[in-house]
Parts: C-alpha cells; sequence; structure tokens
C-alpha cells in the first residue's frame, strides 16, 4: 500500500473537506431539532387549545422534516462534489425529474399548500360544522391534503384542501338558532306577536337549553311574505353547535303559543290552482 499516497496533501484535504461537511449537516440537523422543540414550548405556553397545538405540532414537525431533507441533500451534492465528481449531469436530471414531478403532483402540492394555510389560520377545527361548497357535515378528520366531512345521512365526504375556496362554519365562536313560522295571512298579529314572546320566555326558562343560550330569544314579525302564508321568525344566539336544541325548544313552545290563541298556522293549497284537479278559489 502506497502511505505516501493515501496521506498526501490532497487526500487529507479531501477528507477533512468531507468531514466538515458531515459535521456541518449533523449540527444543521440538531439545530433544527432544537429550534422544533422550542416552538413546540412556546405553542404549549401560549395556546390553551390542545386540538390546536396538537395540529400546530405536526405543521413544525413536517416543516422540519422537509428542511432536513434538503440539508441532506444538499451535503450529499457537497461531499460528491469534494470527491472531484462532476455533479452537473446529475443536477440535470434532478431538475428533469423534479419538473416532471411537479407537473404531475400539481394537484396534491395545492392540496397540501391549501391544508397548511387551514392549520396556520385555523379556519375550522374537528367537531366544527362547516359547509364547503356542496358538501356540508361535521369535521371529522383534517390532514394536510384532505378534510373528512361527516353529514346528517352519515355520508363521508373527502374534500381536497387545494379546492376549499369559501368556508361557511356554522359552530364558529357561537352560532345562531333561527325558527320561521308560515301563518296564514287571517292571522291577527297583535295576538301572534305576545304569544310568540311568551314561547321566547318559555324557552330562555328552559332548563334543557337556557345554559346553551348566549342571550334571550328575540321575536321578529313579518320577515317574509309568501303567496299563502305570513312568516315570522325567533331567533337566539347560542353556545357553538348548540342551536338545533334551541331550534327545537323555539318550535315546540312557538306551536304551543300559537294553538293556545287559536292561532292558525298558514298552509298551501294542494292541489295548486295552477295544476290539473285544482280549483281557483273563490
Amino acid at each position: 500500500m502506497d502511505w505516501n499516497a493515501l496521506f498526501n496533501t490532497s487526500t487529507v484535504a479531501t477528507a477533512l473537506r468531507i468531514a466538515l461537511i458531515l459535521l456541518l449537516s449533523l449540527f444543521a440537523g440538531w439545530l433544527l431539532r432544537r429550534a422544533a422543540r422550542l416552538i413546540e414550548r412556546r405553542l404549549e405556553q401560549r395556546e390553551r387549545d390542545a386540538e390546536r397545538i396538537a395540529r400546530l405540532k405536526t405543521l413544525v414537525s413536517m416543516s422540519r422534516s422537509a428542511v432536513h431533507v434538503v440539508v441532506l441533500i444538499i451535503a450529499a451534492l457537497m461531499v460528491l462534489q469534494a470527491l472531484a465528481i462532476d455533479i452537473a449531469p446529475l443536477l440535470a436530471s434532478l431538475g428533469v425529474a423534479s419538473l416532471a414531478l411537479s407537473l404531475g403532483a400539481q394537484a396534491v402540492i395545492r392540496d397540501v399548500i391549501g391544508g397548511v394555510l387551514i392549520l396556520i389560520e385555523d379556519q375550522y377545527r374537528v367537531g366544527d360544522v362547516i359547509r364547503l361548497g356542496e358538501a356540508s357535515g361535521t369535521v371529522e378528520r383534517i390532514t394536510l391534503r384532505t378534510t373528512h366531512l361527516r353529514d346528517l345521512e352519515g355520508r363521508l365526504h373527502v374534500v381536497p384542501n387545494g379546492d376549499v375556496r369559501t368556508v361557511a362554519n356554522l359552530t364558529a365562536g357561537w352560532s345562531r338558532a333561527v325558527v320561521d313560522l308560515s301563518l296564514s295571512y287571517n292571522a291577527d298579529m297583535s295576538r301572534v306577536l305576545p304569544a310568540l314572546e311568551a314561547a321566547a320566555a318559555r324557552v330562555a326558562a328552559d332548563e334543557a337549553v337556557k345554559d346553551d343560550l348566549l342571550e334571550a330569544p328575540q321575536v321578529q314579525g313579518w320577515v317574509g311574505l309568501r303567496d299563502w302564508s305570513v312568516q315570522v321568525r325567533l331567533l337566539a344566539r347560542t353556545l357553538p353547535g348548540k342551536q338545533w336544541g334551541v331550534m327545537m325548544a323555539m318550535r315546540r313552545y312557538a306551536v304551543e303559543a300559537l294553538q293556545a290563541e287559536g292561532i292558525e298556522v298558514g298552509l298551501p293549497a294542494w292541489p295548486p290552482a295552477s295544476e290539473p284537479g285544482g280549483r281557483p278559489g273563490p
């Protein structure tokens, strides 16, 4: 073995350069892990929502892994260059492969970017009731690529995050319980409104729903007209996701109050006068 050739200046310099590159890549990996842990600790100190903390930690971990992969690729290229290996053809091949991959995975990349924005902006969370385009339901799961919604009929909708443009969140911060009632044109509104006010008071005193209310139910008269009825409305602001139970109570007490006053509920004529068999009224 030629020890002189093994330990000549050029060989030692190359070895030292490779060792330095490896040490710097290891240091970069340690620095990334330490920075990720520091960010996670600050999140735990500032955030109180365990679910949001978990989602942000996932985002931090994903970002650290992506940066670490980039560091390793750069270190590998520098090692090849230190060994006097021409990396230009390799870079050209990587460029062509990256272009092909990016063209073939545009939809996936768009979905991942959309998922990152949803996590950062906290647009909705697991358990929220939302509407995404034609799909609506309860959010069961959020990943970087998709959002999983379960509708009232039990169907699971998997929506790509890249397709999320407009979000209607029905349980963000607070919710609104809205009940519309259709009454006959012959109904005496001077009796309707007091009856509905009494129904609203009963809702506010109901032990089953009063803790879900953020304000007392309100009565709005003459909110709409139809060919066959007048519409009146009861509404109340509730805790997130509690509007449906409040709406059930509002409907029940409102119908009971109207029935007690002998007030008719408006019903459409059947069959309509415009259809065969239907006769115009007198």
